[in-house]
């Protein structure tokens, strides 16, 4: 594990969020081909809410990527203050 709160590895970067992310890439991408997989049965089968979800998958590991810098440029600063005091 990267990164803990307790003892030596407290400020190591925390990566969660971008694992996170990672798998909603990961099942956005699966939505997206099951959706367009579904559509070439025929004109009458369709994925409900085939792009909205796909596109919904997409802004959320955006968002958990930002999150994720965040966090960490947060814990560096943390850090490097610990260390010049």
């Amino acid at each position: 594990m990267a990164s803990s709160h307790h003892g030596e590895h407290e400020m190591l970067p925390i990566t969660w969020p971008f694992r996170a992310a990672g798998t909603v890439l990961v099942l956005a991408t699966v939505w997206f081909c099951t959706g367009w997989g579904i559509r070439d049965l025929g004109p009458e089968e369709r994925l409900a809410g085939h792009m909205p979800v796909f596109w919904s998958g997409l802004l959320l590991a955006v968002v958990l990527v930002v999150l994720g810098a965040i966090m960490n440029t947060a814990r560096e600063r943390r850090r490097l203050a610990k260390l010049e005091a």
